[in-house]
C-alpha cells in the first residue's frame, strides 16, 4: 500500500470515539451513582492539515519533505462508524472511576479498498480506563471545584497491523494522561476547563520498526447552558499541541523506502505525514442535550445531538499535520 493511505492512521484516533460534552465534566459521580453513555458517531474527512513541501512542477513534482506553511490538502476519503460506551461510577462521594469502550467501529477508507482491495479494520478499539478525584469543591472560595484525573489507554482489543502497509484500530501503544480539572456553575449552566498532558508510549509491535508518537498538551474548554428547563446548548474548544519528541527507528525508515519513502526526507515525512506522530489540532463542537424524563435526578434520560469540525486555527492553536474531519454523533444516556 502507498504511503499516502496510511497516514489515515491517526484519524481514527479523531472520531472513532466521540461521546459528549458532559461526560468529561470536573465533577464526580456521588457514591453508587452512576452515568452511562452509548452513543453512535460517524466521522468523515477527505483533506487534512499538512506541512508538506514539494520541489519542481508538473510530472516533475516531487515531495521533498515538511516543514512549509500549513495546506490543506486533498486526500482519499477515509469514514469510521462507531458505537461507544462511556460509563462512570462513584466509589465514593469523591472518587470517581470511568471508562470508555468503542465496543465495534467499522472503517473505509478509498485507498485500502484501491490497494489492498480492503474496505478496512472493524472491532473493538482503544480502551479507556481512568480515575478522577475531587481535591477542592470551592476553590478558594471562588465557587470553582477542582479535580485530577488519570487515564491510561489500553490497546489490547484488537490486533495491530505492520503501520506502512495496513490500517488499525488505533496506533498499538498505550498512553497516560493526568489532567487537572475546574468547574464551576454560572446560572442556568456550567463551564469546566480540562488541561492534561499526555505521555504516549514507544510502539514496539514489529520490533525493530519501532515508533513513538509526540506526548501531547491537552486542553478542552466546554459548557452548557439550558435554554429551556428540558434542553440544553452545549459548545467545547477542544485543543491538541505535540510537543515534538515522536521518533522513529532507522529500521522503519529504511523498509519505508519500500513505499515511496525518499532518503533526502529520513524520519520528517514518517513522523509528520505517513504515521501522523506529531499532529497539532483545533477542534469545535456542538450540542443538543434533550431530557427524555421529567426530572434529571436521582435518575434522568438523556438524548444528545453532536457535531464537531477540525478547524485551521492561529498561530500555537493552528492545525497542522493531521486531518480535517467531521464528526457527527448521537447518544444516549441514562444517570442515576
Amino acid at each position: 500500500m502507498k504511503n499516502k493511505a496510511i497516514l489515515i492512521l491517526i484519524l481514527l484516533l479523531a472520531g472513532s470515539c466521540f461521546i459528549s460534552n458532559a461526560a468529561f465534566a470536573a465533577w464526580t459521580q456521588p457514591k453508587g451513582h452512576a452515568y452511562n453513555q452509548l452513543t453512535w458517531g460517524y466521522y468523515e474527512t477527505k483533506k487534512k492539515f499538512t506541512t508538506l513541501k514539494y520541489q519542481g512542477v508538473g510530472s516533475s513534482r516531487i515531495l521533498a519533505g515538511t516543514g512549509g506553511g500549513v495546506n490543506r490538502l486533498e486526500t482519499a476519503k477515509f469514514t469510521s462508524t462507531s458505537f461507544t460506551y462511556y460509563g462512570e461510577y462513584g466509589i465514593i462521594d469523591s472518587l470517581t472511576v470511568f471508562t470508555a469502550i468503542p465496543a465495534w467501529k467499522w472503517s473505509y477508507s478509498d485507498d485500502t479498498v484501491k490497494y489492498s482491495r480492503e474496505r478496512g479494520p472493524s472491532g473493538v478499539g482503544d480502551i479507556d480506563l481512568g480515575l478522577r478525584y475531587n481535591l477542592f469543591k470551592n476553590l478558594f472560595g471562588s465557587g470553582v471545584l477542582m479535580s485530577v484525573q488519570g487515564t491510561v489507554k489500553i490497546p489490547e482489543a484488537y490486533d495491530y497491523g505492520y503501520p506502512l502497509t495496513h490500517l488499525s484500530l488505533g496506533d498499538g501503544q498505550y498512553d497516560g494522561t493526568l489532567a487537572l480539572l475546574f468547574g464551576r456553575g454560572i446560572g442556568k449552566g456550567y463551564v469546566v476547563l480540562n488541561a492534561g498532558y499526555k505521555y504516549r508510549f514507544e510502539n514496539n509491535e514489529y520490533d525493530p520498526f519501532n515508533f513513538k508518537p509526540s506526548d501531547q498538551i491537552k486542553v478542552v474548554i466546554f459548557g452548557g447552558y439550558s435554554i429551556i428547563p428540558k434542553l440544553q446548548l452545549r459548545g467545547i474548544i477542544d485543543w491538541t499541541k505535540s510537543v515534538g519528541n515522536a521518533s522513529v527507528s532507522q529500521e522503519l525508515i529504511v523498509d519505508n523506502y519500500k513505499y515511496g519513502g525518499l532518503a533526502r526526507s529520513q524520519d520528517n515525512v514518517l513522523i509528520r505525514d505517513s504515521l501522523g506522530l506529531e499532529p497539532d489540532a483545533l477542534n469545535l463542537g456542538i450540542s443538543l442535550a434533550y431530557n427524555i424524563t421529567k426530572e434529571c435526578w436521582p435518575k434522568c434520560l438523556q438524548v444528545v445531538l453532536s457535531y464537531n469540525e477540525d478547524v485551521d486555527g492561529i498561530d500555537i492553536f493552528e492545525s497542522k499535520d493531521y486531518a480535517l474531519g467531521k464528526t457527527v454523533s448521537l447518544a444516549l444516556v441514562y444517570m442515576f
